[in-house]
């Protein structure tokens, strides 16, 4: 992963889809000029999908050592409820919640934006990549 040292700063966009809604979920993070797809991660809905996506570039964050963090997406739910400015309801999603603030402890800064779709760089390569 390629981060900006000296606040080991990384800037990651996500995504998540599946096809159809619901179906079988995939994700892609992209950081830097390298893409990670992941694929066959069950049955959801697009929102499980996002959230997936958001956790999985967390989780990619931390393990390189990241201190300050920004995470780009075009979910607006999700960037909302990860925020704190929306509630979760249900209990799948306060479990996603709960998970990306336990990894988000690991970092000294983190910022959620949304970005539009075509703005999205995991978005193009989630459409570019695995789709069948």
């Amino acid at each position: 992963m390629s981060i900006s040292s000296p606040a080991k700063r990384a800037i990651l966009y996500f995504d998540g889809g599946c096809r159809p809604n619901p179906g079988p979920l995939q994700t892609a993070v992209v950081c830097g000029e390298q893409a990670w797809i992941q694929a066959d991660l069950g049955e959801g809905d697009n929102t499980d999908a996002e959230w997936l996506a958001l956790l999985h570039a967390a989780r990619l964050a931390a393990a390189s050592g990241a201190r300050d963090v920004l995470f780009l997406g075009d979910s607006a739910l999700v960037i909302a409820q990860a925020s704190g400015r929306q509630r979760a309801r249900t209990p799948r999603l306060l479990r996603y919640v709960a998970q990306f603030h336990d990894t988000a402890r690991e970092f000294d800064r983190v910022v959620l934006r949304h970005v539009r779709r075509s703005k999205n760089l995991a978005g193009i390569a989630l459409a570019r990549g695995t789709w069948p």
